[in-house]
Order: C-alpha cells, then sequence, then structure tokens
C-alpha cells in the first residue's frame, strides 16, 4: 500500500484582506455625519404696545449681563423653565415669547430656546429685542 505524501498546507496571507478591510473602514468613516441637527421653529413676532396679559402668555426676558426675567420679573433660569412648565401643565396651548434685550449675546438666547424644546408643541415665538430703556 502506497500513501501519498502528506499535503503541504497553503498559507493563506490576511494582510491585503486586512488592508482593504481598514480602507474601507476609514472611508466609511469619513463619509458618514454623526452630527445631529436639531431644528427650533421660530417666528418672529411684530413689537406693539398692546396691554399684554400675563396669565395667559410667558414672556422670557434676556438681558446682555445674562440675567433672565419672567413677564419683567427677575429670576434664575432654572425657575422660570419651572414656572412655565407649571403653565404648560395648566394650558397645554400656553404661549411663549423669548424676547432679548438689545446686544444680548445670541447664545443665551440659544441656551434659553434649547431649554424650551421639550415644550415644542407650544407656540414659542421669538420678539425683536426689547429696545434698551433709558437710564
Amino acid at each position: 500500500m502506497q500513501l501519498s505524501p502528506p499535503r503541504k498546507k497553503t498559507l493563506v496571507n490576511l494582510t491585503p484582506l486586512i488592508d482593504v478591510v481598514f480602507i474601507l473602514l476609514i472611508f466609511f468613516m469619513l463619509a458618514s455625519n454623526f452630527i445631529q441637527w436639531h431644528t427650533i421653529e421660530l417666528s418672529v413676532g411684530e413689537s406693539s404696545d398692546i396691554e399684554i396679559d400675563h396669565q395667559k402668555i410667558s414672556i422670557i426676558g434676556i438681558s446682555p449681563e445674562n440675567l433672565y426675567s419672567l413677564n419683567k420679573q427677575l429670576l434664575p433660569l432654572d425657575a422660570i423653565i419651572s414656572k412655565v412648565r407649571e403653565r404648560i401643565r395648566n394650558n397645554i396651548e400656553h404661549p411663549i415669547i423669548v424676547q432679548p434685550k438689545e446686544g444680548t449675546d445670541v447664545q443665551a438666547m440659544v441656551n434659553v430656546l434649547n431649554l424650551l424644546k421639550d415644550f415644542a408643541g407650544n407656540s414659542i415665538s421669538v420678539a425683536k429685542p426689547a429696545e434698551k430703556e433709558a437710564d
């Protein structure tokens, strides 16, 4: 009985395969967009000198010194958000107006709008900047 010589194992070189996998990985990492853009729909209301019922509407004022007010009452921002949340619990369609004063940083307004994004079902408007009050 004649036995055939043992077969020599052929080795597969994985280096080119690994190179291709890394190139594909880099391509898809660069082609993907990991940033999730969130938008907030805003409407800019016209300014007017009509009398406003502060029980039916919440006006959040922002000053250049990053002081916040709710219906002209100075409060910390977290207190304002909790009061607005309470008002919305009582009236689901409670309108909210964000009114920065002239010279206010855009980032301060964006911070307020970011906290209000939970109330997206409500009417959230940005009013024209309030005129600087005469000293």
